[in-house]
């Protein structure tokens, strides 16, 4: 699997404990990153609510989807290879991604 930013996808958790070790991951690298196609720089979607959050809806949606209510965490960020990948779920829009991409810079500046 090769996914592009803006690509919803399955893999393990680091933040979980437990058997149930996967979420859905939001890709929000650019072309610029070192190791393109071998590793990626992601944020988790959650079924929870922060306040910092940003929800998923539906109008973000290109194609794809998730099955509950969800959320954008842009603070938690992980960095999957693509052996961890498990599987595709969808893709959202470029203006999501923008929003999600500036949230992250807010935490860096």
């Amino acid at each position: 699997m090769q996914p592009e930013r803006g690509d919803v996808v399955r893999s393990a958790d680091p933040f979980k404990l437990g058997n149930d070790r996967q979420r859905p991951w939001l890709i929000v690298n650019n072309d610029s990153h070192p190791f393109g196609g071998e590793q990626f720089l992601a944020v988790a979607i959650s079924t929870k609510e922060y306040e910092d959050s940003l929800a998923l809806t539906d109008e973000q949606w290109t194609t794809g989807g998730v099955p509950r209510e969800s959320f954008v965490s842009p603070w938690a960020v992980h960095s999957p290879r693509s052996e961890d990948l498990i599987a595709w779920q969808g893709r959202v829009t470029e203006g999501f991604v923008d929003e999600v991409v500036e949230s992250i810079e807010n935490y860096l500046r």
